[in-house]
């Protein structure tokens, strides 16, 4: 009997490495591996390469530039992420790699599932009924502003008042807007500012971050401050792309703080145009009226039955050619009067502008861990933080020591 050895079939490098390179791609095109970043490095190209580990085992990955482009958070060693992707071999090497089209925090998943939730039963409650939204009032005497005071928010807001409507007066809130003490913070705000009762419209928000970070205006605590708020409450959180439980919430959400300022206040030009509309309009109706009364009084004259008293009838036109004038006077000594009181109203409030009292020297201190303001130098507690906010800016100090002020002698 001849025994036929069969020799098993010889194959290059390259062959091997494209061979598996097919049954990783054929068998995992579109999986999803959860794991620790690691080894993470941007080349110069745009593309960034890391490795996925856990506690027994490390797989390398890339995401190319065309995906890494749209990735809205920090890629930093520790972080753990949800890649989703396919396997493949890099064959130059030998080695088979995760090519990522998508990176997100692991934990995203859970809180998106959690805000679709809690969308979904406070619509059904009737807290996003437009039928309760309230209209804003047209010329607000004080607007309330509740966000960070180190945040771009607030001085995006302050200023764009300023600009629109400088009679405005704004109470400032300052709260933390990001963390697990931004939720209470904004509620014990709303509410404060509610019970108080001196507000006529409120801007709550923050500038744009990532879900984590806007999280506190998705918490259901929030959405029910706005909820049973008395003032009407502008949602001012993030940018166009992010919407949050407390835009939904709240009676007019604006894009962005800046766009919330705009809605607040109308703009003085505005104002001063509708005013010399009336006035002239006022005008018009004068002249009318002047122009009817001489219409009547010449038809009265061209009448031959009045012929024997046109001595009268001539007496009425120059009393009406009086009383016109003096109406004309009148119309305008009231015009006067009332661009004069706009004037000094202006300049009274404009007097009162927190803005303006703080650039005569005084300052705004809260607690730099809980944001809440200091009223009292006993508030103050020793070796902590605070933020001392200036008119043109914040800034950061340390409490050592509190130096009473000694009581004057009788």
């Amino acid at each position: 009997m001849t025994v036929v050895r069969v020799e098993p079939p010889v194959f290059s490098v390259g062959e091997i490495n494209a061979v598996v390179r097919e049954l990783l791609e054929g068998e995992f095109r579109d999986i999803v591996v959860r794991g620790e970043l690691s080894n993470v490095r941007e080349h110069g190209s745009g593309h960034v390469y890391f490795r996925l580990k856990d506690a027994g085992a490390q797989l390398a990955g890339v995401c190319f530039r065309s995906d890494a482009r749209s990735i809205d958070f920090d890629l930093e060693d520790g972080v753990q992420v949800l890649a989703r992707g396919r396997l493949t071999v890099y064959e130059a090497q030998g080695s088979y790699q995760l090519v990522a089209r998508s990176l997100e925090p692991a934990g995203r998943g859970e809180l998106e599932r959690a805000y679709r939730v809690l969308l979904a039963r406070l619509d059904a409650e009737g807290l996003f009924d437009p039928a309760r939204k309230r209209a804003l009032p047209r010329m607000p005497a004080t607007v309330a502003v509740i966000t960070s005071p180190g945040g771009a928010a607030v001085r995006d807001i302050l200023s764009t008042l300023q600009r629109r409507f400088p009679c405005v007066q704004v109470l400032f809130v300052p709260v933390p807007v990001q963390g697990e003490t931004a939720a209470p913070a904004i509620v014990r705000a709303l509410d404060e500012v509610s019970s108080r009762g001196d507000a006529d419209v409120v801007i709550v928000g923050r500038g744009g971050g990532s879900l984590e970070d806007l999280w506190a205006f998705n918490e259901e605590t929030v959405a029910r401050a706005i909820h049973r708020c008395r003032v009407p409450v502008i949602s001012a959180v993030g940018h166009e792309r992010d919407v949050t439980i407390a835009d939904h919430v709240a009676d007019v959400r604006a894009a962005t703080p800046t766009m919330a300022a705009e809605i607040a206040v109308p703009a003085r030009e505005e104002i001063l145009a509708q005013i010399a509309g009336l006035l002239s309009a006022c005008g018009r109706h004068l002249r009318a009226r002047v122009a009817h009364a001489s219409s009547r009084v010449n038809e009265m004259l061209r009448s031959y039955a009045l012929g024997r008293v046109r001595g009268g009838i001539e007496q009425a036109m120059q009393r009406s050619d009086f009383t016109a004038q003096r109406l004309r006077n009148a119309a305008l000594q009231r015009t006067l009067a009332l661009a004069a009181r706009l004037d000094t109203l202006h300049a009274r409030l404009s007097g009162l502008d927190a803005r303006e009292t703080m650039r005569r020297g005084f300052t705004v201190c809260t607690d730099a861990r809980s944001g809440v303001l200091l009223r009292a130098s006993a508030e103050a507690v020793a070796s902590r933080d605070v933020h001392v906010a200036f008119h043109d800016g914040v800034v950061s100090a340390r409490v050592e020591e509190r130096i009473p002020i000694p009581k004057e002698r009788s």
